[in-house]
């Protein structure tokens, strides 16, 4: 485990600067589906590595037996903010995003769902890291291009396989867990943020000086 470790009063101003980095994720995303967008509780914590998988289907929206679509985008600055960012959407979801679209019934074919996704990850991700960045560091992130790591997959499966120690570039993560959902739930995503070792130095000295600032 990590030797740098959170206080309360850092988590809670981190928890802060998420909620308003998800309000305006949230806000980008129900423009485009035409929708209020309920947001979840963000869920923080600095976390070994071997324990990624069960964390995050412990806490995920999804059942660990449903079919999910995984994608993945990296991001860094020149702060030190950088990671990655891992958003899923089930088959349930995914199968809703012609009605969604207004897209006539069986017309969006499986290569427009999929660019839909990417669309999608790209929007989340951008909108949520950018927000996270500008408040923490006062500067926005690049991004790597949204990529497909796994598609029509068991859950529980593809999350042992996907988060296994021997693919992950770190020992421990800053691990930020965050859930949009359509009023009607015709919508279901989990937006995963993983920032690397040498960034969580970074932030918590960053959430410091803003709490220093309150005081």
């Amino acid at each position: 485990m990590s030797n740098i470790q959170y206080t309360d009063d850092q988590y809670e101003m981190l928890k802060e600067v998420i909620n308003l980095a998800m309000g305006r994720a949230g806000k980008d995303l129900a423009t485009i589906l035409n929708s209020f967008v309920d947001l979840s509780v963000p869920e923080i914590q600095i976390i070994d590595a071997e324990d990624i998988p069960e964390k995050v289907l412990k806490e995920s929206v999804f059942d660990e037996s449903d079919k999910v679509n995984l994608f993945r985008q990296n991001f860094r600055s020149i702060s030190f903010m950088e990671g990655e960012a891992v958003v899923i959407f089930d088959n349930e979801t995914r199968k809703r995003f012609g009605t969604i679209l207004g897209v006539p019934m069986g017309q969006m074919n499986s290569i427009e769902e999929i660019d839909f996704m990417l669309e999608l990850t790209n929007l989340i991700g951008g909108a949520c890291l950018n927000s996270i960045s500008e408040q923490l560091f006062n500067q926005k992130v690049s991004f790597s291009p949204p990529e497909l790591l796994a598609e029509n997959s068991i859950f529980r499966n593809i999350a042992y396989e996907t988060f296994k120690r021997s693919n992950l570039k770190w020992e421990y993560t800053l691990l930020s867990k965050i859930t949009f959902i359509l009023k009607d739930r015709s919508f279901k995503s989990d937006l995963l943020i993983f920032i690397s070792e040498k960034a969580i130095k970074a932030v918590r000295e960053s959430l410091n000086k803003m709490l220093a600032d309150y005081e």
